[in-house]
């Protein structure tokens, strides 16, 4: 039989609408506490108000945000213990993944780790956080992504997302973008000389230190924290239309 090109579905205006909001919301563009409108998204993006609110209902479903009773949505709030468990996860993978791929990345991997750094570089010096935290998911993921494995692909995504919402709390310290790239680079420079305890110490050394500036700035409140241990994870690593 021929071989047969499968047709492509024309994107709709909920699946524009879903990929520009979830875009302005994992680079870290939604304001804490902040109530968001359907019309307010509406305006934005010039469609009408039911794509708009379609694909706000479709970020709840996946757990990156709440709905406000007849208000609106806003960010989803996650427990201490919910970070300390996606931080948990990231290191199990990363220094496992890293631990594995010291000694057989190629020149070409290098130059997309080392292009991850230098956008990092310039974003912090135009202090433009949404491209900052972009290349710093690029710099991670494309280490995750050479390991070649599908399943921890998906797992790491959905993680980098809720990571990328509240990242411009963990960049509002003064000087942690500039650490940031140093530790990024420190990583790198061990991954170069096929140090592979060098390599993994340095991805350890990182995770510990963002997570602990993260819990030091993340708006914890009462609630969040006392339902902590009632809070079941789903297979996505999300929890599906909670509302708070």
């Amino acid at each position: 039989m021929k071989e047969i090109c499968p047709i492509e579905r024309p994107r709709t205006l909920t699946g524009l609408a879903y990929e520009e909001i979830k875009n302005l919301l994992t680079t870290g563009q939604f304001e804490f506490d902040a109530i968001y409108s359907a019309n307010h998204f509406a305006d934005i993006l010039r469609v009408s108000r039911t794509p708009a609110r379609e694909a706000l209902l479709q970020l709840a479903a996946e757990g990156l945000l709440v709905a406000v009773q007849g208000r609106g949505f806003k960010i989803r709030e996650f427990s201490e213990k919910e970070i300390k468990d996606f931080f948990e996860t990231r290191k199990m993978i990363e220094t496992y993944v890293i631990r594995h791929l010291t000694g057989s990345l190629t020149e070409d991997d290098f130059k997309q780790l080392r292009d991850s750094c230098k956008r990092m570089e310039e974003s912090a010096e135009l202090r433009s956080n949404p491209d900052f935290l972009e290349a710093d998911k690029e710099f991670h993921m494309c280490l995750i992504r050479r390991y070649n494995n599908l399943l921890l692909v998906s797992v790491m995504e959905d993680i980098r997302n809720l990571i990328s919402i509240f990242g411009q709390k963990n960049l509002s310290r003064e000087g942690r973008a500039k650490e940031v790239i140093e530790e990024h680079e420190r990583i790198l420079k061990a991954l170069i000389q096929k140090d592979e305890t060098g390599s993994v110490d340095a991805m350890m050394d990182h995770l510990i230190t963002t997570e602990k500036y993260l819990l030091e700035n993340y708006p914890f409140n009462g609630k969040a924290n006392r339902e902590s241990s009632a809070r079941h994870l789903t297979p996505s690593w999300l929890r599906h239309g909670e509302n708070e």
